[in-house]
């Protein structure tokens, strides 16, 4: 299954260079490292992606946008070093400085790709209690207008998220600001 999901992202990935594209993975794998594992990840499916593009030629440059609420320490020991793509983790106590932040770095960004490990778990109702469905949406078409901006490509992979009664409204939120609904 792991493998599957880092093809999936890969998939993803690719589909992304020429329209928006959310790649609906299990399990994730923002946590998982080159050498190590934990929190449900066991391959770092952005890593694999990202990496797959870059070896290819697709992109020189790629942003990722990891707004799960746990860091994504897995794919800053990936690629952080890696010098071709930038990373930003958001945390804010303030859910309108969260979505200010998200902006400012997405507006600094130029480059082939917007990458975004989408995990739903700092909504209010779930570990995090922040954030809301409408700010999933926002933080959507923050990413497509930045996309449309540069002429850069965009994709999502699913990473945290745990109160299910909630998840699918997130996804979807998150999926009409991409699709500038």
């Amino acid at each position: 299954m792991a493998a599957l999901a880092a093809g999936g992202a890969v998939a993803s990935a690719e589909w992304g260079l020429a329209e928006p594209a959310f790649g609906l993975i299990r399990p994730p794998g923002h946590h998982a490292s080159p050498d190590d594992f934990w929190g449900f990840c066991y391959f770092n499916n952005m890593a694999v992606a990202l990496q797959k593009l870059k070896r290819e030629g697709k992109i020189n440059k790629a942003f990722v946008l990891d707004f799960d609420l746990h860091y994504g320490d897995g794919t800053v020991n990936c690629l952080g070093d890696r010098g071709f793509v930038s990373i930003f983790n958001p945390s804010s106590l303030s859910r309108d400085d969260y979505l200010k932040s998200v902006k400012q770095v997405l507006d600094r960004f130029e480059g082939e790709v917007i990458a975004v490990s989408a995990g739903f778990d700092n909504h209010e109702e779930d570990w995090g209690g922040l954030l809301r469905t409408a700010d999933y949406r926002e933080m959507g078409k923050m990413t497509r207008d930045a996309s449309e901006e540069l002429g850069a490509g965009l994709f999502a992979i699913l990473e945290g998220g745990y109160n299910h009664d909630v998840l699918g409204e997130n996804v979807r939120a998150f999926l009409e600001g991409m699709e500038g609904i």
